[in-house]
């Protein structure tokens, strides 16, 4: 009869742990930490090609977003944003943004940041433009942080508050 008692309670003891990390995984582990940056490496982009290329990522990022393709947008997340905001398609749109239909970006600010020889991150500003002619049309401010690999020529995508350009 003892036995059964201490199963009983170490079962209780044991599901309360569990449910208490859970809680605590949730709530506190989850946050987002800002991210310090280094205003003192960072240099505005002058170059034409490098702010046309980081533009056109900009641009298939929100088609990829406008499709609603769960998937196609992970890839473009840069693992470690995914990592440490524990991004998964279940809470994707809790992170980027859900556009319901097309919107065209037109790149207004652009500053670089050289992480390695062949990473460089670029933090973006520009407007999103939402209408078709002879409409009435809307812009509204749109940031991001793209992250270029020169070497393997690829790029990924993080969400950005716009922090930097609101100064």
């Amino acid at each position: 009869m003892n036995e059964e008692k201490n199963q009983k309670v170490l079962a209780v003891v044991l599901s309360i742990l569990v449910i208490g990390l859970g809680v605590y995984k949730l709530f506190f582990s989850g946050n987002k930490q800002k991210e310090k940056i280094d205003t003192k490496t960072i240099a505005s982009v002058t170059n034409v090609d490098d702010f046309y290329t980081v533009a056109g990522c900009v641009d298939k990022y929100i088609a990829y977003s406008t499709s609603k393709d769960k998937n196609k947008i992970l890839i473009l997340l840069s693992d470690e944003y995914k990592k440490q905001n524990n991004v998964t398609a279940d809470n994707l749109y809790s992170f980027v943004e859900k556009y319901d239909e097309y919107y065209s970006f037109a790149p207004k600010e652009m500053y670089v940041q050289k992480k390695s020889k062949d990473i460089s991150k670029y933090y973006v500003y520009g407007t999103l433009e939402k209408g078709i002619e002879d409409t009435t049309k809307t812009y509204d401010d749109f940031y991001l942080i793209v992250i270029l690999d020169e070497g393997n020529l690829t790029f990924s995508i993080e969400p950005y508050d716009g922090e930097m350009f609101k100064k």
